[in-house]
């Protein structure tokens, strides 16, 4: 392999790590963010659940550009392995790099793990989310005296109360 190809692999192979770490870091204040809005989810009008949505939404509107970036490296990466875009993917660039790759096999593993954690919690903060407001609902029912055929969240109920 001529140093130039070394010298181009090198180079993409570390930009690969920087974005796929990046994206593992971007998981970590995911996980944070979620974990925020679990623990506040009975209070969904207090300030720490607002916080947390609002970092969840600007965190979520990041994810196309790191997306849009890491592919880009994956095609150049590919370029320079001579192989396919749609073959090449982080655990076959590690493959590929042998011994170069180790520490991209680690923030793989790594981004691997926070994104299994991600999923996790983004399922249990949207049960609990649908619980809460199934109870609410609930409650209101009962306590507002609806019958079986009108839903007071269906609205025309005025109530005076702060949940």
């Amino acid at each position: 392999m001529s140093s130039s190809v070394q010298t181009h692999e090198a180079r993409y192979a570390g930009r690969l790590l920087a974005a796929v770490r990046d994206e593992t870091a971007a998981h970590l204040r995911l996980i944070d963010l979620l974990r925020s809005q679990e623990a506040n989810v009975t209070r969904p009008g207090n300030d720490a659940f607002r916080a947390a949505t609002d970092g969840l939404q600007a965190e979520l509107a990041r994810v196309p550009h790191r997306a849009k970036k890491r592919a880009q490296i994956l095609k150049d990466l590919a370029g320079v392995f001579g192989v396919s875009v749609k073959a090449l993917t982080i655990g076959s660039a590690v493959e590929r790099l042998g011994d170069r790759g180790v520490a991209l096999g680690a923030a793989r593993t790594e981004l691997q793990a926070a994104a299994i954690e991600t999923r996790r919690l983004t399922l249990r903060v949207g049960a609990l989310v649908r619980m809460h407001r199934e109870v609410t609902r609930d409650l209101l029912q009962v306590v507002l005296g609806g019958d079986e055929q009108h839903d007071v969240a269906g609205g025309g109920t005025l109530i005076d109360a702060e949940i």
